[in-house]
This record gives structure tokens, C-alpha cells and sequence, in this order.
């Protein structure tokens, strides 16, 4: 069943989204203060008691650099008129009226945080990992992992946490059985399957964990192909910001098929009896050039299931990352790099595993990158900015920062 925040999200339009959560953060507040009081204390770098008789209110209006502003929430100290933090919700990554982050924005809160030489802090909840001066950044699925002891105590905390993994805005953990039964059924003859209804539910989750942590690269890509002047299909970088598509493949692998035997069913589809497994790959794809000279940057998580796996002895996992497009096809180059993780640390333990799997996703697309040149593959100017601009972000070791207007 859908969660109920989930059912009633779809009544407003994208702009009332930070509104909404803000409304539902106030709640939490007033009922369960603790929850949310350790968390920002935790964010500001505050002693928790210091936090004690906190008070919160949505839809705060104060005067920032260019006027008055609305902030989603706000957070004051007992009977202070004026609050000690603002919070700012980012929800999807997409400009929203009212409740945008664009830099003009950020340029109002920390107008607001320095009018105050200490004392004043401010809090932006995104999907995406992000850098702003001033500014504490904190994605989603950091509060959603925060909050869940709460939520054995608290139907209205256990709603926003169902709500934040239910729109991918949370790391999951996954039910690696049900995940395998469910994979085998499709690549495998003769595998139990029946009645494991949770077995979609926890693929679809997966795909929601690959996008969320697709995240930690987005402004990494996106700087990177906004400072060599490459657009996407002709758009303004300021009026949209283009995220990573998640999609999965499969492969099949096949028995030996007899001599007069017929490869496929009355279906044309594979006959179940040859099927001995197979790959299924589940990856997040960030564009760069289009037409004769297209090329996608991927990285993702390859399950190499077979017949005999079960919940003692899991499918094979490796992640991996590689370049395709039409320069590299040119090339005859195979950019692929792979490295193993525990099947563990992407689904059952994937909240805990989340930033190991992200700095293996990192160190992997730079080699993809580096064998670029080592295989001589020809690419335009700007696509050669682009990866020398991507190679110097990600080796950094820290976020983009977004710019102040």
C-alpha cells in the first residue's frame, strides 16, 4: 500500500513539495522534538542539550540579499522571537517556485546566517550531495537513517522514513533472498518463485538505491559539462539540471543446445530448459554529446546469478563502470573496469555499505576515463574538457560548490 504522505504528495504540484515536507517536519517536531533536535545539533557540530525546548514553525519568511524569502522551516531556540537555523528542503533536482535553491537563493541565507556573527546556522536537506559556503548540506537518506529508532516509537516518524525510501530518497536495505529468487526466476529453469511477492518490490528498490546514490556524482558531471559549454538538447543550465538515467539489462547465459533441438519456444522467447543463469546489470547513466559523437558514462552493479545460488552462497556481485558511445565504438576500445563487493554490502547491509560502494563507483569511473586516452579513443574539444573537468572533480575529494549569485 502506498504511504499515506506518498498518496497525498500527488495532490500538490512540484512546487509545494519543500512546503509539504516542511509541514510534516514541523509535526515531527512539535510531537517528537528529540528526533530532529539531535539530528540538527549533530549538523551544526551543537551539543544536543543546547537544543533542548526547540521550537519549530513552517514556512518562515526573513529578509535575505534580494528581499523577503520563505524558508521551509525554521527552528528557534524556547521563547527567542528570531530563530538560530533556517532549513531549506531540496527535493527532487529540479528548480521549484518558492522553494528553489538556485543561487540567488543561497545567497539570501547566507546573507541571514552573517548578519549574525555567530550563532546562526542554516540546513539544506537535498537528494544530491552539494557544496555552499555557510551552508550544511545533508542528504535525505542521512536523516531517514537518523530517524529510524524513532520510528519504533512513533507512527507519524516511521511515515516520513516509509515516505523517504518509498520515493528514493533513502538508502534501503534489500532482502537478498528475495532479491535472488526473484532474479533466478527469470534466468534460471526450474526455480522456486511462487508467492514471492516481494521480490519485484525489492528489485524496484534497488533501482532506487542506484539512483539516490547516483546523487553523490550528479553535480560532479554536471559542472564538469556546464564549464566545457556542452548543453543538453539545447536547454539553459540555470533553467534545468539534467540527472542520471537508472535503467538495468539482462543477459542470459545458455546450455548447449542440442543438435535439431530449437533454441527458442513456440514464443520466441528462450526455452526455460536451456536457461543456466546469467548477468543482471543494474547501472545510472550521465549523457555527454549527442548524434555521431554521443557517449554515456556508466557505472552500476553486475549480480552473475546461477542455478545453485541460494542465501548461504549469494550471486557474484561486481561493480563496475565504462564509457560507450559512438568514439569508442570508432575505437574498437573497451573501457570497462569492474571490481568485486560482498553481495552483502548492496542489499542486506546497503544503508552501511552505501559509501563504500560510492567510492568504488568513483575510483572506477576514473580509470573508465583514463582508459580512454591509453586506448587512443578520438573525442571532440569539449568532450576532452569534459573528462579532464570530471577527472579533477572527482579526484578531489570533495563537492562542487554551487554557486552564489
Amino acid at each position: 500500500m502506498r504511504n499515506f504522505f506518498g498518496s497525498i504528495q500527488r495532490w500538490f504540484s512540484g512546487d509545494y513539495y519543500g512546503r509539504h515536507l516542511g509541514l510534516i517536519l514541523q509535526e515531527i517536531g512539535q510531537r517528537r522534538p528529540e528526533a530532529l533536535t539531535t539530528y540538527l545539533a549533530d549538523a551544526f557540530g551543537l551539543d544536543r542539550r543546547s537544543l533542548k525546548g526547540a521550537r519549530f514553525q513552517a514556512e518562515y519568511s526573513f529578509t535575505g540579499a534580494n528581499g523577503w524569502r520563505r524558508a521551509d522551516l525554521a527552528v528557534f531556540l524556547e521563547d527567542d522571537i528570531e530563530p538560530f537555523a533556517l532549513i531549506e528542503i531540496k527535493y527532487h533536482d529540479k528548480p521549484m517556485p518558492k522553494t528553489d535553491t538556485k543561487p540567488a537563493q543561497l545567497s539570501d541565507y547566507q546573507s541571514w546566517r552573517k548578519r549574525e556573527k555567530q550563532g546562526r546556522y542554516v540546513l539544506l536537506l537535498s537528494r544530491e550531495m552539494h557544496s555552499a559556503p555557510d551552508i550544511e548540506i545533508r542528504r535525505w537518506t542521512t536523516l531517514a537513517r537518523h530517524l529510524r529508532p524513532y520510528a519504533l516509537k512513533s507512527d507519524l516518524v516511521a511515515m516520513l522514513v516509509d515516505y523517504l525510501q518509498e520515493e528514493g530518497n533513502a538508502m534501503q536495505d534489500i532482502n537478498g533472498l528475495c532479491l535472488t529468487k526473484y532474479i533466478k526466476r527469470y534466468l534460471c529453469n526450474r526455480q522456486p518463485g511462487a508467492n514471492n511477492l516481494e521480490g519485484p518490490v525489492e528489485f524496484s528498490n534497488l533501482l532506487k538505491n542506484m539512483q539516490l546514490m547516483s546523487g553523490n556524482f550528479h553535480l560532479h558531471f554536471k559542472s564538469a559539462w556546464k564549464s566545457a559549454g556542452i548543453k543538453l538538447e539545447g536547454e539553459d543550465y540555470v533553467r534545468r539540471s539534467k540527472v542520471a538515467t537508472i535503467d538495468f539489462k539482462v543477459w542470459n547465459r545458455v546450455k548447449e543446445v542440442k543438435v535439431g533441438k530449437p533454441l527458442l519456444d513456440d514464443f520466441n522467447g528462450l526455452r526455460d530448459e536451456l536457461k543456466d543463469g546469467g548477468v543482471v546489470s543494474v547501472y545510472a547513466q550521465h549523457a555527454l554529446g549527442h548524434n555521431r559523437d554521443w557517449m554515456r558514462v556508466r557505472y552500476g552493479i553486475d549480480f552473475n546469478v546461477a542455478p545453485h545460488d541460494s542465501e548461504s552462497s549469494p550471486p557474484i556481485v561486481k561493480l563496475f563502470a565504462n564509457i560507450v558511445g559512438g568514439p569508442v565504438e570508432r575505437a574498437c576500445a573497451d573501457t570497462r573496469c569492474a571490481k568485486s563487493m560482498h553481495f552483502k554490502w548492496v542489499t542486506t547491509d546497503a544503508e552501511r555499505g552505501a559509501e563504500k560502494v560510492e567510492e568504488a563507483f568513483r575510483e572506477l569511473i576514473l580509470q573508465a576515463i583514463e582508459s580512454l586516452s591509453e586506448q587512443n579513443v578520438q573525442l571532440q574539444a569539449q568532450q576532452k574538457r569534459a573528462f579532464t573537468l570530471l577527472t579533477k572533480s572527482l579526484r578531489s575529494g570533495n563537492q562542487p560548490t554551487l554557486e552564489v549569485a
